[in-house]
């Protein structure tokens, strides 16, 4: 079964640990970095992190929960594509900004509110609007910063900020559709922002990956244990 393009695991059973969630509100967490940093292989090994613990479920949702708005959804290679163009004019930004401010509250109250309840882990692989702060050429964005931190004021956001950091060599290695400066730029924004909307975390994503996946399933039996 997939939702958002994204597979929801679901446990068989319900253990002991898994009813202590039920009927309160399960976490929430974003993950972000820069591309190369490995937030789509570390998602993949998630399911499998989460057997023992008191989650009964994961949901990922991919940048947005496109449900107010669905067009333009680019792709990773699309997403790339944007650092050549110009952006967009203020009108629009501010257009295509109301736009996926809608699509994550009315995300949060139809996906994200009613999984928390039920004991399921929610991910939100990206956050289209903390994107922007870091990365606004990503999207295209040629509005006011104070637009988006407006924005983000009156959202449901995330219990946690989750950075997969890396040396800019380490993501050169594995991707190099940005510059050594631009990759260096965006981590140093990446760390800004972990540091202006806490909580946040920082995992080392140079590690082996069995490390990274080690340290992810560490931080959810923290959080679920909260």
């Amino acid at each position: 079964m997939s939702i958002n393009g994204s597979p929801v695991f679901e446990a068989p059973a319900q253990t002991p640990a898994m009813h202590r969630l039920k009927g309160k509100h399960c976490p929430w967490i974003t993950l972000l970095g820069v591309d190369g940093s490995g937030k789509s292989t570390v998602l993949a090994e998630l399911e499998q992190a989460l057997a023992g613990t008191a989650y009964s479920g994961l949901f990922v949702l991919h940048r947005r929960p496109q449900l107010v708005y669905r067009t333009a959804v680019a792709s990773r290679e699309g997403s790339i594509e944007h650092y050549g163009k110009a952006p967009h004019g203020r009108f629009r930004s501010a257009v295509k900004l109301a736009a996926m401010w809608l699509d994550w509250l009315a995300g949060y109250f139809v996906l994200i509110r009613g999984r928390r309840t039920q004991g399921i882990l929610v991910v939100a692989d990206r956050h289209s609007l903390l994107d922007i702060l870091v990365d606004p050429r990503r999207y295209r964005y040629g509005g006011s910063p104070r637009w988006v931190e407006t924005a983000v004021r009156f959202l449901p956001m995330p219990d946690v900020i989750v950075l997969l950091d890396a040396p800019t060599a380490v993501l050169q290695s594995r991707k190099q559709e940005l510059s050594a400066i631009q990759t260096t730029q965006l981590r140093h924004n990446y760390l800004e922002l972990v540091q202006a909307y806490p909580p946040g975390t920082v995992i080392d994503a140079s590690q082996p990956l069995d490390r990274v996946v080690a340290d992810m399933r560490e931080l959810l039996v923290k959080m679920e244990q909260m």
